[in-house]
This record gives structure tokens, sequence and C-alpha cells, in this order.
């Protein structure tokens, strides 16, 4: 949780999930059963489908609970579990699919930040490192991209 005030949203009081609320960048961090669809109204309101990592460390010290989008899942498990490895600071993650949503609210003329996780844990499943090869084919030496490369014949 952030310094932001204490959420008024009823999904950010749900505590039957421990990752609810608001972070910095986000002002929502909802648990969805059905992701919204990706939506491209380029002055209003924009939802990308893709992948978070969730990371925390139990008992306190280390990182507090910390979701980071990716719109890929190659690089959302490289990170995740690149980041599991800094066994001081955080003591477990997941990668879920998920939703990245900006939308301008009319009525406080703000821009409102949410971040939708669904599903169960994408990580730590047989073949993993094939998506882990994946992203290295994928990486631009050039670029903080992430290009997919073209699929093997």
């Amino acid at each position: 949780m952030s310094d932001q005030p204490a959420s008024t949203c009823p999904a950010c009081e749900d505590k039957t999930w421990a990752w609810t609320g608001r972070q910095p960048g986000y002002d929502h961090i909802h648990r969805v059963r059905t992701l919204p669809d990706d939506t491209r109204d380029i002055d209003t309101h924009i939802v990308m489908r893709g992948f978070a990592v969730g990371f925390a460390r139990a008992g306190g010290g280390g990182l507090p609970q910390t979701w980071v989008f990716f719109e890929d899942l190659e690089p959302a498990l490289v990170f995740g579990r690149a980041g599991r490895m800094s066994i001081h600071d955080i003591s477990g993650y997941g990668v879920y699919q998920a939703a990245h949503e900006t939308r301008f609210d009319f009525e406080t003329e703000e821009q409102v930040t949410t971040l939708y996780v669904s599903g169960r844990a994408l990580d730590r499943e047989a073949g993993e490192d094939q998506h882990f090869a994946q992203w290295v084919r994928g990486v631009q030496l050039g670029s903080a991209y992430y290009e997919p490369p073209a699929p093997s014949r």
C-alpha cells in the first residue's frame, strides 16, 4: 500500500484477497473473475490485456506487496523469477493474467489507473524454460521493448 489515503472503493476493501488496494502508479488493484476487453479510446479510456507480476516479502522487511504489468508473458515470467532470486527482499511472487486500465473520470476530472488481476498463477509451470528462451530471442539490445520472435517453421 502507498501513502495515499484509504480507498472508498468497495473492491479495494475486499479482504478475501491480500493484494487489493493501491500502490504508487495504481489507484486500484482488483482481483476479478473476468478481465475487461481491450479498449482503445485514446482520449478517455485504454485497456490493455497482459500479465502482472506480484511480489511480496512475508513477515515485514523487504519490498511491500508490489505489482508490475507486462504486455507479454515472457518478460513477466523472467522478471518474476529474477526478482524472487533477491531472497532478502522478496519471499514470494506470482505471474497472473491481467489488464491495465487508464481512464478519465469525468466526475473527479482525474485520470484513474486500475490493475485487474485474474486466474491462477502462471509461473513455475512445466515448459517455463521455453518462455525464458523465447524472451532471450525477443530482446532487442538497442531498445527496452520485447519483440516476440516470429514463429519457427
